[in-house]
Parts: C-alpha cells; structure tokens; sequence
C-alpha cells in the first residue's frame, strides 16, 4: 500500500527495488536456459519431477521424444497446487505417481497422458535387523507444522508415565527445530527426545539397530518411503491415517494405523506394542518381509514396460 511504502525509508527503498529486478533477472534466465537446455536434448525419453520442467518440456522438447513426469509430493488438497500439475502434463505421454491414492486422484483430472502408478523403492535390504532390545522409536524428516511433531511430543509425554525409561531419536532439521526443543524441554523430556539434527542415511543404522518401533504423525504423506526403509530394518510402524501414503504401506496389518490423529490412542498402542514381546517380534516380521516389495527387482519391471 501507499502507507507501507511512505513507511520505509528511501535508502530502503532502492534497495528493494534493485533486489527485485535481481530476482526478475534470475527467474528469467531460469526458465531461458531450461527452455535451451531442453531443445538441445536428442534422447529417446526425458523423465521430469517437477511442475515447472514438466511445463517446459511438455512445451519445448521434441515431439519424438518419450516424455513421462513423476509426481512425489501430496496435493494436501490444494486446488491451486493440483490445476499447475494437471497443466503441467497435458503434453506428456505418461504420468507415474508414488502411490495407488494419487494414481486414483489424478487419473479422474488427467486426459490424454496415461497415469501410471509405481511406488518408490529402498535400494537394499540392511545386512542385520534391529535387535528389537531397546525401549527406543524412531521419527525422520523436516521439521515443518506437515510431519506433526509436536504431536509426537506430547504422545511421548502420555508413554513416560507408563515406559519410564522411553526415549524418541528425531532425527531431521527444519524452521520448527528450535520450537519442538523447547516444547519438550518445557514438559520435561530431555531425557526421553533426542534430537539429533540432519542425519546421512549410512549414519541412521546406529539408531535403527536397537529400536522397537517407528512412529510416524505427519499430516500428510504422499509415500513414506521413510516407513519402507524403517520396515526394511524390522522395525514395526505406526502412523495417523492422516498421512495417505502411510495408510497405503501399512494397510492389511502391515502397520498400525491409527484414526482421526488420537494422540492418546496412538500413545496406547505404541505402550502395548513395546510391553509384548511376541506381537512386537511378529511385527517385525510383517514388516522386514513386506520391505522386500520394495526392492528394484520388484519395481522394474514397471518402469521396463513404459520404457518399451
């Protein structure tokens, strides 16, 4: 507004007029040198992962050339956010989702361009499993309001008073990081959540190798391909039905879904799970072996036939 500008002072105001062209410039050369790029590619197919590729190849590449997208992330219901990516496909000749959930939603908003489900894939089986020994859970990934973790705090606070010695490893980094720490200092839980910052994938076996249990509380989810990974290691998984993807990995007692994000009912089924010994070890069973569906041998072939 008027008032807003005649409020910053006039240093200020050249200043973000020069960012502004600075960031008009960027953007433009983005989108030129990706529309050059792709004009020069001779290959037989071209696979993008991204709206904004997926707008530029669709639009610029050879008309000869195999162009399939692939969509990784959920919607969440975002009606802007699905129009850019149904846009975005209407020159391609396949379109791969991560999920059967997604495949089913875009297929009814999708023509022209053959919607295709294949799932996401772990690239090995670890050499050992979990020792299932420890009163330990494991939660991964960035810590944003989606992944819930405020939540999962409160759910280990309700687990204390029942399993004393509990202790949560959250691994992950993000704009929430300094707020959850001092949510759970607040309700006294130093003791019982680690926060471990961002951690490499070869660094996660140490944390995975003792565990009873990977706890999941996102509010959405378009795969989880962190709970295929928790399950490859035998650790039995829990999730709020919130989260699609995990409903779809965890459904026929693979996983133990819980409804209408009960963190109370979340915290009761992970304090059974860990006091039984025998439901716990048959868990983990489920678990390692539904892991193996995810392997590049049992994907493949998926990707084989598009390729043919």
């Amino acid at each position: 507004t008027e008032e807003d500008i005649q409020a910053i002072p006039e240093g200020n105001i050249v200043k973000l007029i020069k960012e502004g062209f600075k960031s008009i410039k960027i953007l433009f050369l983005k989108r030129s040198l990706n529309i050059k790029a792709i004009k020069k590619i001779n290959s037989k197919y071209i696979i993008t992962t991204r709206a904004f590729h997926n707008s530029l190849v669709g639009k610029y590449a050879s008309k000869d050339i195999i162009k399939i997208a692939t969509e990784h992330n959920h919607h969440n219901n975002s009606e802007k956010y699905i129009k850019e990516v149904v846009n975005s496909v209407k020159n391609f000749h396949y379109f791969v989702l991560v999920s059967k959930e997604l495949a089913d939603f875009y297929k009814e908003r999708v023509t022209g361009t053959k919607t295709i489900y294949i799932p996401n894939i772990i690239d090995i089986i670890p050499d050992k499993r979990s020792t299932l020994s420890k009163n330990e859970l494991i939660a991964i990934g960035r810590m944003e309001p989606v992944k819930g973790f405020d939540d999962l705090i409160d759910i280990i606070d309700i687990i204390k008073k029942d399993i004393p010695d509990i202790k949560l490893y959250l691994m992950g980094d993000g704009s929430q990081k300094e707020v959850l720490e001092t949510k759970a200092t607040s309700l006294n839980l130093n003791n019982h959540i680690i926060f471990t910052g961002f951690t490499k994938r070869e660094d996660m076996s140490k944390y995975f190798k003792d565990a009873k249990a990977y706890v999941m509380t996102s509010h959405s989810e378009s795969f989880g391909l962190v709970l295929v990974e928790a399950m490859s290691y035998g650790l039995p998984c829990l999730a709020f039905d919130s989260a699609r993807g995990a409903c779809e990995l965890l459904k026929d007692n693979v996983g133990i879904l819980v409804p209408n994000r009960d963190k109370d009912k979340m915290a009761h089924e992970i304090i059974s799970l860990l006091k039984d010994k025998n439901n716990l070890q048959k868990r983990s069973d489920i678990s390692y072996r539904n892991s193996k569906n995810y392997l590049p041998d049992k994907v493949k072939e998926a990707w084989i036939n598009i390729l043919k």
